[in-house]
């Protein structure tokens, strides 16, 4: 078992007093994060009394919204069922695996509307950094020879985000989101 602390738990009652709080501080957590975005909307809006600022400052409230949702939620799935798993002495990293699917799934799997652009943003970011640990773990077990955090390593992989983006932006633009696409090609194109 993992000396981390989501690993602490008692009985049936502190798991899900766990999970409960859980839920609650996903959704402070996720207000937090979109707070600065409204503070700056709303401040657009008051400055310059434009209808298309009011309009970005609620739309900016709705993702926080769903942020805050949608976090609080998957940290009660991901505790109850690791709880669950737990209470039976399965804790070996299996049940981290499954309780992560099945919350991400339920969570963030919504990949329509404003909801779906507010889990987008979440599950790159989060996918970007699972693969960053991923590596620092190959490293790590002597795997790979570089550390991808620090000098060589990393080179080498900005050098292979840079090449992969590049050559998707090049030769497989339309498989890439025409906002990303519009900054390439402001980029790129109009130097």
């Amino acid at each position: 078992m993992s000396n981390h602390p989501l690993n602490k738990h008692g009985g049936y009652l502190e798991c899900a007093l766990s999970a409960l709080r859980g839920l609650r501080n996903g959704v402070v957590t996720g207000i937090r994060i979109r707070l600065p975005y409204i503070m700056q909307a709303l401040i657009y809006a008051v400055l310059f009394r434009d209808q298309k600022f009011i309009d970005k400052t609620k739309f900016v409230i709705k993702q926080m919204m769903i942020h805050g949702r949608n976090l609080g939620l998957f940290v009660f799935i991901y505790k109850s069922i690791c709880c669950v798993f737990r209470q039976f002495g399965i804790s070996n990293g299996l049940e981290s695996w499954i309780a992560g699917y099945i919350g991400g799934y339920y969570a963030f799997g919504d990949s329509d509307g404003i909801p779906g652009e507010v889990n987008n943003q979440i599950v790159l970011y989060l996918f970007a950094r699972g693969v960053q640990g991923f590596l620092r773990l190959l490293y790590r077990n002597g795997i790979v020879h570089h550390d991808v955090k620090k000098g060589t390593g990393f080179r080498i992989f900005a050098g292979f985000t840079l090449a992969l983006i590049l050559y998707m932006t090049e030769y497989q633009s339309g498989l890439l989101t025409r906002g990303f696409m519009a900054t390439m090609n402001l980029s790129l194109i109009h130097i």
